[in-house]
């Protein structure tokens, strides 16, 4: 097996016609989400197709990555990952949507393995030591350090292998079926409108009014512009408890270029004019929409609401103690705890008991076997809508 380091549009290309005939490819990203730069970026795309390891630049400005996106999309191909969810949104949010998927994470749940890194499962099920992590280093570093493009490399390397060894498995206990079921829901989700930086939280609003909160949004939205010209985390620029601080006491905005928490560069009378311009309009326009000064921001629920949530969650007991507990002991016998929490978690039962999840079929399956061997009737606490 070689390694080949792609970061030429041409060597990209001349590769691609040997991804296409591929029937399946094992695949990875390093990424950095708000830690290092600005927004959550690709920094490097590993692949290997069983015998090279490409190690795929995409900050390259003469490497254009959208030409591997019709690889990524072919149907035909399996792509073969471990834990692919944050990989997949990072996807969909460049414009890529990549079919057949097979999430080697979901196949060791349901193989009723615990929950572990991926280099752990090499070393518990393929006695393969990949050696140390280096998953928080800086993926914008170029050149890739040997540590770098080693750890990146030894992501793909094994997943091929693991796959044939978990399929085995998965044939022998017969759920191979689950498996596949679980992976082809990442064929149809779209992540592409998800907010990845998401940088106003409900807990914020705990301590502001009504007034408060809109101020608050304004600027929080005025730093993640200042955050993004700059290309810097939101975090390093202006810590969130100094906006708050300003929100809750003002006058604190004149003490702008003394402030901690606060990155040097915007610790300037210019930029302090810049937030108090945007502040005394946010303050307008919590006046004019008559947002209150005495009113929570975050309001509490409504005795109705009170009322519909107690009888929501008395169902969601009601259904775990007498029909998921017992159907759940049955299946932790038959195929082991991890799998049952895999299938039935508490917050899978609750979405279900609930009508916010659909259950695969393979979940309705079991559920109605098991059911009928404890003669419980189903129906009493699940309703499905077909």
């Amino acid at each position: 097996m070689s390694t080949q380091f792609i970061d030429q549009q041409q060597d990209l290309m001349s590769i691609l016609p040997a991804l296409k005939n591929s029937d399946q490819i094992a695949i990875d990203l390093e990424f950095d989400k708000n830690y290092y730069r600005y927004g959550f970026n690709l920094c490097l795309m590993q692949i290997f197709d069983g015998s090279t390891c490409y190690l795929i630049d995409p900050l390259n400005n003469s490497l254009d990555i959208e030409a591997i996106f019709p690889v990524l999309e072919d149907p035909a191909i399996t792509k073969v990952s471990f834990a692919f969810g944050e990989d997949l949104r990072l996807l969909h949010s460049i414009g890529c949507f990549p079919k057949n998927i097979y999430d080697l994470d979901n196949a060791i749940s349901i193989l009723n393995y615990s929950p572990a890194s991926l280099t752990n499962h090499l070393q518990d099920i393929l006695g393969i030591d990949t050696g140390k992590s280096s998953q928080m280093s800086n993926w914008y570093r170029r050149p890739l350090s040997d540590e770098q493009a080693e750890y990146a490399a030894q992501d793909v390397l094994h997943l091929l292998t693991l796959k044939a060894v978990l399929e085995q498995e998965a044939e022998e206990k017969n759920v191979a079926s689950w498996i596949e079921q679980e992976n082809r829901v990442m064929d149809t989700e779209d992540h592409s409108q998800t907010d990845d930086n998401g940088f106003l939280k409900e807990k914020d609003k705990t301590d502001l009014n009504e007034k408060q909160w809109h101020i608050f949004t304004r600027l929080m939205e005025a730093r993640e512009e200042i955050a993004e010209k700059l290309n810097k985390p939101s975090f390093q620029v202006i810590k969130k408890s100094v906006i708050q601080q300003i929100v809750q006491e003002p006058q604190r905005l004149n003490r702008w270029t003394n402030t901690r928490g606060i990155f040097k560069r915007i610790r300037t009378e210019k930029m302090k004019q810049k937030l108090s311009e945007i502040l005394q309009e946010a303050e307008t326009e919590a006046d004019k929409n008559g947002l209150s000064e005495s009113e929570p921001a975050s309001q509490p629920p409504s005795v109705e609401q009170k009322k519909q949530y107690r009888e929501q969650r008395e169902k969601i007991n009601r259904a775990k103690s007498e029909f998921f507990t017992p159907i759940k002991q049955e299946i932790e016998n038959d195929y082991g705890k991890e799998v049952t929490t895999f299938l039935f978690s508490n917050r899978i039962i609750a979405e279900t008991v609930t009508q916010q999840r659909v259950l695969l079929q393979y979940k309705r399956d079991l559920l109605e076997q098991y059911a009928t061997k404890l003669d419980l009737d189903m129906h009493e606490y699940i309703e499905f809508s077909n």
